[in-house]
């Protein structure tokens, strides 16, 4: 069922779904206070630099995969909305995850 989910996602889509849950699995260490040495600096400010980026491109990826299913039926229909309800699940994921840290920047105070 894996190797069989993972044919239908393809490898840039498997690649995207890791880093995505990567970003998701870092977002409690970006509540620390921001840090410019050491590897806190990856945490509290590169990652939340890559999430913004990462976000629109899954976003746009569903949107591809709507267009592309729109015109197909069949086999490369299910596969078009397999990959739409996957990226969709994990776009949200990742608003749940970093919502915190982005509605504290967002209204400070």
């Amino acid at each position: 069922m894996i190797k069989e989910f993972s044919q239908v996602l393809g490898p840039l889509r498997l690649a995207l779904a890791l880093v995505l849950g990567i970003l998701a699995a870092m977002a409690p260490f970006a509540l620390a206070p921001t840090s410019y040495e050491g590897w806190a600096f990856v945490t509290t400010v590169i990652v939340p630099a890559l999430v913004p980026i990462f976000f629109f491109v899954t976003l746009l990826d569903v949107l591809m995969s709507a267009v592309f299913m729109s015109s197909s039926s069949g086999q490369r229909r299910a596969k078009h909305r397999t990959v739409l309800i996957t990226q969709s699940v994990l776009v949200g994921l990742l608003t749940i995850a970093w919502l915190p840290l982005f509605w504290q920047v967002l209204n400070p105070g």
